[in-house]
């Protein structure tokens, strides 16, 4: 029987720590990458009026699809006649 060669051994056996360090977060709120008061500024600066676009508030607890009418600095006022804290908006999308 002919005689194989030997298999390479590694002779370098220390820990090798060189990949990165990442973070993954399950509730990703990065989708949207204008923040909720530049997208209502954005609104309700445009051209024409704010109760004319068609709006879809998120907030903590529920979801709206409404018009909003005015915002003062804590609140948005919907054409509902709902008033909405600003601070418990999520996510705010043109539809």
């Amino acid at each position: 029987m002919k005689k194989l060669p030997e298999l390479y051994k590694n002779l370098n056996t220390k820990l090798i720590d060189n990949n990165k360090k990442v973070y993954y977060m399950k509730e990703d709120r990065s989708v949207n990458t204008t923040s909720v008061e530049d997208e209502l500024n954005s609104i309700f600066n445009s051209l024409g009026y704010s109760y004319n676009i068609p709006v879809e508030l998120v907030t903590k607890t529920s979801t709206y699809h409404t018009s909003l009418v005015a915002k003062t600095k804590e609140n948005v006022l919907t054409i509902d006649n709902q008033t909405i804290p600003i601070r418990d908006i999520v996510r705010i999308t043109r539809t």
